[in-house]
């Protein structure tokens, strides 16, 4: 699922077998026309509406345009509008003006009215969006939500074509990444025309982007992005066609990148121990804004029991998993925010938070558990994808917590990722794996996993004390060291808890010809080719 969601999207970790030897060959020069990259990632819709996982967050990044974008290197400037606004009364008020030149990839105009009904049927309950709480600081909200208010009172209307204007229902300090990341566009003329199908294959997708999608439905494992000759700025893109090949096994990511098949590769896993020895030149390794956690069942007997799941944490040694299993630059969660996000007096937000490795306490937990639950011998079904990432993760989770506790039996029901995500938002499930990563730089977008009233809560696990330290941040309209501090004490209590159940933070790596400039990969968001040269 951010968004982002980064639904349940975790970097492949690959365990290199055999006489695999990676061979030091140098990439062929990127053409000027043409980039070819391989990802790790299909994507499961270009409907900006329901886009929740990480492929299709990266898509989106391609081929759509908020009112607001991000540069190059991640900061925030005019896309669709005019310019940057100063939001007025009390800052609660944005009025911004489109730009006069701004068209979809069929020649039709974009309009305000594009981007207000784009945020309208995100929030609307009938829509079912799992990414409806990324507007929840949207005046009226919580009414249409809660109390079934008319979804017209939303605080988003066009007062005329070119003309936006939200209204908050208080001060967000984070907003503008909202208008840059998750409040994009949609035609509203092929909604109608589309329906559901709308953003499902590359003949029902518009883009007001950089580049529109082609040779592309949900099941393709390759796809196209070819420039938009109706984008705004499409005079500044370099690249014409983005070829795009979906590659779980790292090794053979590697392959293709050295064999000069690709110009860009993700790759993770203990390939990197050769690489880093023979293309160190080649590797970008960045931390990501990104966290993977266990998701627990708060209706399952087991998955809900808040002991049990104290055992499960307490079991899993996180430093071994990172350095070890992954082996890529990523690095034990500390608590559900990512670390490098947030610094308050010269201090990560994460400093003093840590989830240790404890046999000891997993095994008391666990005898709590047992009573609590009446049952000795438990076992817990985890859900994962059927990728080489969650094949390691896997592995790694089932032996290590079956041998720290005995009583206690891992079954892992691999699956394919579209059927992950959809018994994850059909509950039907009793644990299972997810990646979460931000669209803004406020942990709240982290904390709201485990919110009750978030929409990418898929455990529905509540606790009043939590609920309440996630009020009262929404109520801190200001970037200060008080709505820190509660955001503290939230990620604190969750890893007390286990609302949800941090496990690392990813480091984003790939292989990239050094023939390619300005592509770069922010904590923020993701790569945006239109800026490669």
């Amino acid at each position: 699922m951010n968004k982002k969601l980064t639904i349940g999207a975790i970097l492949a970790v690959v365990v290199l077998v055999g006489g695999f030897s990676i061979l030091n060959n140098k990439p062929k020069n990127a053409t000027g026309k043409t980039l070819n990259v391989t990802v790790q990632n299909t994507i499961t819709t270009l409907d900006p509406n329901f886009a929740d996982d990480v492929g299709s967050n990266w898509a989106e990044t391609q081929t759509l345009q908020g009112l607001y974008t991000m540069d190059e290197k991640g900061g925030i400037v005019a896309g669709a509008a005019d310019k940057i606004v100063k939001p007025t009364k009390n800052n609660t008020v944005y009025r911004i003006k489109l730009k006069a030149n701004q068209k979809w990839s069929d020649g039709t105009k974009v309009t305000a009215n594009d981007f207000v009904a784009s945020a309208k049927r995100q929030v609307d309950p009938a829509s079912k969006s799992t990414r409806s709480n990324h507007f929840k600081d949207l005046a009226g909200y919580d009414a249409i939500r809660k109390q079934g208010a008319n979804i017209n009172t939303l605080g988003i209307k066009a007062p005329d074509a070119k003309t936006v204007e939200i209204t908050l229902s208080h001060p967000v300090p984070y907003f503008n990444f909202i208008l840059a990341n998750q409040l994009y566009p949609i035609n509203t003329d092929k909604v109608k025309e589309y329906g559901k199908k709308y953003g499902q294959t590359a003949a029902t997708t518009v883009s007001n982007g950089a580049y529109q999608i082609k040779k592309w439905n949900q099941s393709a494992t390759t796809w196209q992005f070819e420039k938009n000759p109706h984008y705004a700025d499409a005079k500044n893109v370099h690249y014409q066609t983005i070829k795009t090949t979906v590659v779980t096994d790292a090794t053979l990511a590697s392959k293709q990148y050295l064999s000069g098949k690709v110009d860009e590769a993700e790759i993770s896993g203990s390939v990197l121990t050769d690489l880093k020895k023979t293309n160190a030149a080649d590797i970008q390794s960045k931390q990501k804004g990104r966290v993977v956690f266990i998701v627990w069942n708060s209706t399952d007997k087991i998955a809900s029991n808040t002991n049990f799941k104290r055992a499960i944490s307490y079991a899993i040694d996180r430093d071994v998993l990172a350095k070890q299993t992954l082996s890529d630059g990523s690095t034990a969660a500390k608590s559900i925010i990512p670390s490098g996000e947030v610094t308050v007096a010269g201090k990560d937000l994460n400093h003093g938070l840590d989830l240790p490795f404890d046999k000891k306490k997993a095994q008391d937990y666990l005898k709590q558990a047992q009573s609590e639950i009446g049952e000795k011998k438990l076992k817990l079904t985890l859900n994962m994808a059927d990728t080489d990432a969650y094949k390691s993760l896997g592995v790694y989770l089932k032996q290590r917590i079956e041998t720290v506790l005995p009583d206690v039996t891992i079954e892992l029901n691999r699956m394919p990722l579209n059927a992950e995500i959809s018994a994850f938002n059909n509950r039907n499930f009793q644990a299972g794996t997810l990646s979460w990563s931000t669209d803004y730089n406020d942990p709240i977008d982290f904390l709201d996993t485990a919110y009750s009233g978030g929409a990418i809560n898929f455990t529905k696990w509540q606790n009043k004390a939590y609920d309440s330290l996630i009020d009262q941040i929404n109520n801190q309209g200001e970037a200060n060291d008080k709505r820190y501090s509660l955001e503290k004490k939230a990620a604190e209590l969750n890893n007390d808890l286990n609302g949800v159940t941090p496990l690392y933070q990813v480091s984003n790596v790939h292989l990239l010809n050094k023939k390619v400039r300005h592509l770069n990969y922010p904590v923020v968001g993701y790569q945006n080719y239109k800026y490669a040269e």
